[in-house]
This record gives structure tokens, sequence and C-alpha cells, in this order.
């Protein structure tokens, strides 16, 4: 049987998926100091967990963690984006056009957000200007939704912003099924693009329509009101061991550091 390995960090999320993964008869195993059992590394694992924690103990453990490229976004046909979408570095982005959504691009070294000129972002006496980093054209998002996704399938969805607030999700009009609907169609015109797991955050623009929100790796992302079978589903084969991983999965891993 699987051992869902789980951050130190009791949120929502790691204890609804604990009570999912007892009631199949799972093992829980949570991590609580950076040097876990060595016995671990021969069981079948299942991590969920945040990136530092994974890039912390991944080694040690032989963990395969599938994540979508870091230039996913910027790859995707102009009619499931709807917006200026540029994969490119913190030095190049402060000759952009601003104002100008800046993220980092698998990390978060600073925060994700509108910035109305370059003189906004962090300069390069704090982080290098080699750092990837994906900008966009700002828009209204209405309504967005989680889709957690194995082989091309949206498994199980969640709403999860209305106008860009979480607070507001009970007064919210989502229509999940047409987030469904969009998701699919994405996966189907643009699958090569995907890892076999993955989350695809979806919405729409105000007075454009459907577009694709980002992506983000399944092993650490949040649930929302997303079923836990089924994102356990989801993280058996977004997250594992070399042993247990694929071959086909080798250009998705994720490089785990050497951590004394």
């Amino acid at each position: 049987m699987p051992v869902l390995l789980l951050s130190p960090r009791f949120s929502d999320d790691s204890i609804a998926l604990a009570t999912e993964a007892s009631g199949l008869s799972w093992r829980v195993h949570r991590l609580h100091d950076r040097r876990p059992p060595s016995r671990l590394a021969e069981e079948y694992l299942v991590f969920y967990g945040e990136s530092l924690l994974a890039d912390t103990v991944g080694k040690a453990l032989g963990l395969a963690l599938i994540e979508p490229a870091a230039d996913t976004l910027s790859q995707l046909p102009a009619e499931h984006v709807r917006r200026d979408v540029r994969f490119t570095t913190l030095g190049e982005a402060r000759s952009e056009r601003f104002p100008r959504f800046v993220k980092p691009a698998d990390e978060k070294q600073f925060r994700a957000a509108v910035y109305g000129s370059a003189l906004e972002l962090p300069g390069s006496e704090i982080l290098e200007d080699s750092l990837p980093v994906l900008t966009a054209e700002p828009v209204r998002w209405l309504d967005e939704y989680r889709c957690f996704v194995l082989e091309g399938q949206v498994v199980t969805a969640s709403p999860y912003a209305w106008m860009g607030e979480r607070e507001e999700l009970s007064r919210a009009g989502f229509d999940l099924d047409a987030a469904r609907v969009f998701a699919s169609d994405v996966l189907t015109r643009a699958g090569e693009l995907f890892p076999p797991a993955v989350v695809l955050d979806v919405g729409r623009i105000e007075s454009r329509g459907w577009a694709v929100v980002e992506l983000n790796p399944a092993w650490s992302s949040g649930l929302y009101a997303c079923d836990p079978a089924g994102v356990l589903r989801v993280l058996q084969r977004a997250s594992g061991t070399q042993r247990t991983s694929a071959s086909r999965d080798a250009r998705w891993l994720r490089p785990l550091p050497d951590i004394e």
C-alpha cells in the first residue's frame, strides 16, 4: 500500500488527504525534521507538501516529483490564454511596458503581482537578472477554478476565486461545468505540453472569455473544494520515487538538490 508523506504543517488540505488515505488503508507519515527515516526510501511514497520541503528531503528519499515546464503558459495557443504572456528573465522584464503582471517562473522568490513600473521589481542587488519569470498583460479575472488533471482528464475541480477574492465564494455565481468543459478542450488541443499529472487553473477574463490562469505541480497545490479521493489519484501519478516513476516522465521531473 502507498505511504502518504506529508508536511509537518497541519493544514486543512493535508488533514483531508490523510483522512481519505487512511480510509483507503494507506499509511500516513508526517515528516518532523530534515532527516527523514531512511526506511521510508524503500516504501511506495506519495508526497504532498511545500516545494521547499520537497527540495530538503527529496534526494534522500529518492522522490520523483512531476511538474509542468516553467514556460508552459507562454507556449499555449493564444485562444487559451487570451492575453500577452511571456517567458523571460527578471532583467529582460524590466524593459517591458508597464503596468505588467510579473511572477517567478518556478518558485516564490518574490511576490507575483501587477507592478506599476520596473522600479517596483526586486533589484539586481537582491535577485539575479537571469532569474526566469513569467510576465503577462494585466487583466480582470471574473471567476477562477482549480482542476486536478490525470493523463489529460480532469479528475476533480473546484472554484477558488470570484472577482479576485476568495472570501466571496459563498455569494458567487460560478459555472463549474463550463470550467471543466474549457479545461478539457485545453487538454485535448495542447495536451503534449502538459505532464501526465498536473494542476490546471482556468477562469474567465472580463470581456474576453475563458482562459488558462496558470499551471502548478499537483503535489504542492491547494485543494480548495476538490474531492480528496480524486486528488490522491492525481498525486499517485504526480509524486513517487525513482523506483516507481515511469521512464517517460524524465522530462517532467523536478531537479532535487543535494542537502547535507
